[in-house]
């Protein structure tokens, strides 16, 4: 009886172990330390930003593409970071002559709005650019000019706002604000909302009047285009901690939603363009941001590269419509303050 006794006692201890082990390894986890949120001191960044825009539409009949792009322009930004606020500022550079001759003039303003806290993300964008050219104008364009639109207007609005899932683990402000270190390899699942308008418009048509862009122009016979987009957003973020002073982090955000778009075109009538009426479509939208950030600290000396990307796909008609932007940017910081 006693032997029984005994092995019900061992049996019924094995549950009561692993709990209080458990429990114990627990109380063990919140203790380590993930991140570390430098917030409350200063950080001064300086550097060089490239922002870009283009549009890439495809004729599903005939399997060709058009790719339109700006002028690519280079600023020198500066930045503070304290506590919840944050500023930053560019500068554009000229532009390389050479460059500008070739692919003629673009003016441009850029506005980009940034939240992040521990909890929530949230992105905010306004872009307008004015004058763009062909960047595939085909095999019969012999000349080292290319095919400009200085006329062709592109429009974008969007914003996103997301959770951070894994927010006791994981910060989203190390990699891409630099107020917080991220002392442990992590990663979190973001979930959220997006909304995107784009537009693109340019009298005479997306291709210039040219013989020898004849083809071209039968192919894509468009003279503007616009869209709204919202949805749904979901991805995954997730930092490698390299070493003390090095990390990497890679984000992949995919949308799905709805949208309504619009499109104007034109045909060839008797010698005469003759403007086709206004078609417009509801349906399903898709939309794929994409972040990348490597980063160095040591001592309070920061160097850095993030690139970011947001591209979507908007289909009527016979079109599929790709809008694209985004940014690369290199900086030097320095961050101020007691521990």
């Amino acid at each position: 009886m006693k032997q029984i006794v005994t092995i019900l006692l061992i049996v019924t201890s094995i549950p009561l172990f692993g709990f209080n082990f458990n429990k114990h390894k627990k109380e063990q986890d919140t203790t380590v330390v993930y991140y570390n949120d430098l917030s409350h001191r200063l950080l001064i960044k300086a550097g060089i930003n490239s922002s870009f825009s283009n549009l890439s539409i495809i004729n599903t009949r005939d399997n060709r593409e058009l790719i339109i792009k700006p002028l690519g322009q280079v600023s020198i930004a500066a930045a503070v970071n304290y506590k919840w606020f944050g500023l930053g500022v560019g500068i554009g550079l000229p532009p390389n002559e050479i460059e500008k001759n070739k692919k003629g003039n673009t003016s441009k303003l850029d506005l980009q709005f940034n939240l992040y806290t521990k909890k929530f993300g949230g992105d905010v964008f306004f872009q307008n650019y004015n004058g763009f050219h062909l960047s595939n104008p085909g095999n019969t364009w012999k000349s080292d000019t290319l095919p400009q639109l200085g006329k062709m207007q592109q429009f974008a609005v969007g914003a996103t706002a997301f959770y951070i899932f894994n927010h006791n683990k994981f910060s989203y402000r190390a990699p891409y604000v630099r107020n917080t270190i991220q002392v442990k390899s992590a990663g979190s699942w973001l979930g959220g909302l997006f909304f995107n308008l784009d537009a693109a418009a340019v009298d005479g048509g997306f291709v210039p009047f040219d013989s020898l862009l004849i083809n071209l122009r039968d192919s894509f016979p468009v003279y503007a285009y616009s869209s709204s987009s919202y949805g749904l957003s979901f991805g995954y973020s997730y930092t490698v901690v390299i070493s003390p002073s090095l990390f990497f982090n890679a984000t992949l955000m995919p949308g799905f939603g709805l949208k309504n778009v619009s499109l104007e075109t034109y045909k060839f009538e008797k010698g005469k363009v003759v403007t086709n009426a206004v078609s417009s479509k509801s349906g399903a939208a898709g939309r794929v941001m994409l972040r990348l950030s490597l980063g160095y600290e040591k001592n309070n000396f920061l160097i850095g590269a993030t690139f970011h990307s947001s591209q979507g796909t908007i289909a009527i008609e016979h079109f599929e419509f790709k809008p694209g932007l985004g940014s690369f940017k290199f900086f030097i910081a320095k961050r101020f303050g007691q521990k």
